[in-house]
């Protein structure tokens, strides 16, 4: 187990140089596994890749505060932990995360490390898909969808 910290102690965990790169490896990987997450699974997932890019493909977050988060946006309809911890065991199955726990210096578990992996295809070449992979990774006001 590592020990807590800022996540600019992670930064080395990175695989990606750019947000725009991190954005069409995750559009691969939602372009062809996508239809594996439920609805809830999928908004787990989005806002935990909006954690993702202060370190680019990196996350140091808590569970709760995932939740958190999502239960403001959705007005007290949020999702529960066990569709959270669903939709991080279908990520890493599929080679999409990895998670590491972290631990407090008192020496409990504190929160997760998830480490966003290039897309398979793409993993040892410097390219992107090409732009028709990733024209919908835009939003209705032409925004990237999991970067903020």
């Amino acid at each position: 187990m590592l020990n807590n910290g800022s996540i600019e102690k992670f930064s080395a965990y990175s695989q990606f140089t750019t947000v725009k790169e991190f954005n069409a490896h995750v559009e691969q990987w939602l372009s062809q596994h996508g239809h594996k997450f439920s609805k809830g699974e999928l908004i787990c997932l989005q806002r935990l890749l909006r954690y993702s890019v202060k370190i680019i493909g990196v996350a140091n977050v808590k569970i709760a505060t995932v939740l958190k988060v999502i239960n403001e946006e959705y007005y007290s309809n949020g999702i529960s932990r066990s569709t959270f911890k669903r939709m991080g065991v279908k990520a890493k199955q599929l080679g999409m995360v990895e998670v590491l726990e972290l631990k407090r210096e008192s020496g409990g578990q504190s929160s997760n490390l998830y480490i966003f992996q290039r897309y398979p295809a793409f993993r040892n070449h410097n390219e992107l898909p090409n732009d028709k992979h990733t024209a919908n990774n835009t939003d209705h006001h032409g925004q990237h969808k999991y970067s903020t």
